[in-house]
C-alpha cells in the first residue's frame, strides 16, 4: 500500500510538473514569436544622433559634443512666450546639461577615468552646420552666443559642449564608454570622430549604451572585443529554440557536439566569404535565415515525436550554419569600426567567439534539458511537451518570416547575391550529405 501511495504521488508530481513546464514554455514561445516593443519616448524621432569629436594634444584631450535639444527636456530650460528658450536665464541649466554630458560620455586614459577641467556650452539653431568638421565645431563652441532675443523653440536646435581633460600623453590608450538614455536602446547613436595624434582618424557609431571602447585599439583589445561580440550572437531566442529541439532526444553529448561543430565550421566559412566579398543583401538574408530556422525547428519538433536521427540533424545544421554565417557577417561588418588596424586578428577572434558561444549554448541546453527530464517531467514526456510548444511557435514564426521573405525577394534586383547564397547552400547540402556516412551510433536517439 505504501508503494502504491508513493507511485501515485510520483505520477501526480510528474503531471503537475509537466503542466508547469507547458505553461512556462508557452510563455517563452509567446515571447519567442513576438517582437520586443521599442522603449519609451514616443515623442522622439525614430533615430536621435549625437555628434562628437575627440582630439588629444600635449597635456589635454578635447571632446566636442552636439546634443539634440529634444533629448534635454528633463532639464526644464527656462522658457518665454509660446515655448521659446529664455536665453537670458539659461546659464545654470546649461551647466547642468554640460555636467550630464560629461557623465554620460566617459573618457579614459590607460583605463583610468578622466575628469573635465574646463567646459563651454552654446545653444545652436537647427540650421547650424558647424559640426561638419572639428575646426568649425571648435570655433563655434568657443565663439559668440546666440542673441538673447532669438526665437528658438525649447526642443529644437542643439546644445554644443566642449570638454577639456588633462592627460599625460596624446599617444596614450584612450577609450570611451557611452550611457546616453539607455532606455531608448538603438534609437540613440553617438557618431564620434577620434582625431588621434599622428595616426588616422577613427570613426565610430556607438549605441546609447556601450561597453568601454578603445579609440585606437591594440591587437589584444581588438581580439577581446570581437571574441565578446561573437560570443553573444548564438544566444538569441531563435537559435536557442533550434538548439533545444536539436538536443532534446539525445543523451550523449559527443554526437551533438559534432553536428554543432559542422554548423560552426560552415558558419565561419560563409561568414568569412561574405566579409571578404560583397555580402548578400541583409534585407533578404535576415528573413531567409528566420524562415530557415523556423522550418528547422518545426521539422526537428516533428522528428522528436517520431524517430529522431542525428544524421538528419547534421544535414539541417549544415544548411542553417551556411545561412547563419551570412547573417553574422553583417554583424561583423557593423563591428569593423572596433578593429582599428587589426582586421585579420578581429575576424579570427569573431569566429572564435561565435564558436565558443555555439558550444556553450549547446552545453547549457543539454544540461538544462537533462535536469528537467530527469527530475521533473521524464524524458519521453518532456521531449514531447517541448517539441509541441516549440513546434507550434515555429509554425507561426515561419508564416510571419515567410511573408517578410516574399516581400524582400520581390524587391531583389541583384542576381549576384542569389548566386552567392545558392552556391553556399549547395556546399551546406554536400557537407550535410556526409552525415549518411557516419557510424551507426549517430543514427538514432538514445532513449
Amino acid at each position: 500500500m505504501l508503494g502504491d501511495g508513493v507511485g501515485a504521488w510520483h505520477t501526480w508530481w510528474r503531471a503537475v510538473s509537466a503542466a508547469a513546464v507547458v505553461v512556462a514554455l508557452a510563455l517563452a514561445a509567446s515571447t519567442f514569436t513576438s517582437r520586443f516593443a521599442s522603449a519609451n519616448g514616443s515623442d522622439l524621432p525614430p533615430q536621435v544622433v549625437l555628434q562628437a569629436f575627440a582630439r588629444p594634444e600635449d597635456g589635454r584631450l578635447e571632446l566636442l559634443v552636439r546634443v539634440p535639444m529634444v533629448l534635454l527636456g528633463s532639464f526644464n530650460f527656462p522658457k518665454r512666450g509660446p515655448g521659446y528658450l529664455d536665453l537670458t536665464r539659461i546659464d545654470d541649466r546649461l551647466r547642468a546639461a554640460t555636467a550630464a554630458a560629461a557623465r554620460q560620455i566617459e573618457l579614459f586614459e590607460n583605463g583610468a577615468p578622466l575628469a573635465p577641467a574646463r567646459s563651454e556650452a552654446r545653444v545652436a539653431l537647427p540650421s547650424d552646420s558647424s559640426f561638419s568638421s572639428y575646426a568649425a565645431a571648435r570655433a563655434h563652441v568657443y565663439g559668440p552666443t546666440l542673441p538673447s532675443d532669438t526665437d528658438l523653440y525649447w526642443n529644437q536646435g542643439f546644445l554644443d559642449v566642449a570638454l577639456e581633460y588633462p592627460v599625460t600623453s596624446p599617444r596614450a590608450d584612450f577609450s570611451v564608454r557611452v550611457n546616453v538614455a539607455p532606455e531608448l536602446g538603438q534609437r540613440i547613436k553617438l557618431h564620434l570622430e577620434f582625431l588621434s595624434a599622428g595616426g588616422p582618424t577613427r570613426v565610430f557609431d556607438l549605441p546609447g549604451s556601450s561597453w568601454r571602447v578603445p579609440l585606437d585599439p591594440r591587437w589584444y583589445q581588438a581580439a577581446s572585443t570581437f571574441v565578446r561580440n561573437g560570443l553573444v550572437l548564438p544566444f538569441s531566442l531563435d537559435r536557442l529554440a533550434f538548439l533545444l529541439c536539436l538536443a532534446a532526444p539525445f543523451r550523449q553529448f559527443g554526437g551533438l557536439l559534432a553536428a554543432v561543430m559542422a554548423l560552426t565550421g560552415l558558419q565561419a566559412a560563409s561568414l568569412t566569404a561574405g566579409a571578404l566579398s560583397a555580402p548578400p543583401d541583409p534585407r533578404v538574408m535576415a528573413p531567409l535565415l528566420a524562415t530557415c530556422l523556423a522550418v528547422g525547428v518545426l521539422f526537428l519538433a516533428f522528428e522528436n515525436a517520431v524517430a529522431p536521427s542525428l544524421r538528419r540533424r547534421w544535414f539541417i545544421a549544415s544548411v542553417v550554419g551556411v545561412l547563419s554565417g551570412f547573417d553574422f557577417g553583417h554583424a561583423l561588418l557593423d563591428d569593423w569600426q572596433y578593429a582599428g588596424a587589426h582586421t585579420a586578428v578581429s575576424a579570427v577572434a569573431f569566429n572564435l567567439g561565435v564558436a565558443l558561444g555555439e558550444v556553450t549554448a549547446l552545453l547549457l541546453a543539454f544540461v538544462v534539458l537533462g535536469l528537467v527530464f530527469t527530475y521533473v517531467t521524464g524524458r519521453r514526456l518532456g521531449v514531447l511537451v517541448l517539441s509541441i510548444v516549440l513546434g507550434h511557435a515555429a509554425w507561426h514564426w515561419m508564416v510571419d518570416s515567410g511573408h517578410l521573405l516574399g516581400h524582400a525577394a520581390a524587391g531583389l534586383v541583384s542576381t549576384a547575391s542569389v548566386a552567392l547564397v545558392a552556391w553556399w547552400i549547395l556546399v551546406g547540402l554536400l557537407v550535410g550529405g556526409f552525415a549518411w556516412f557516419l557510424p551507426d551510433r549517430f543514427v538514432h536517439a538514445e532513449h
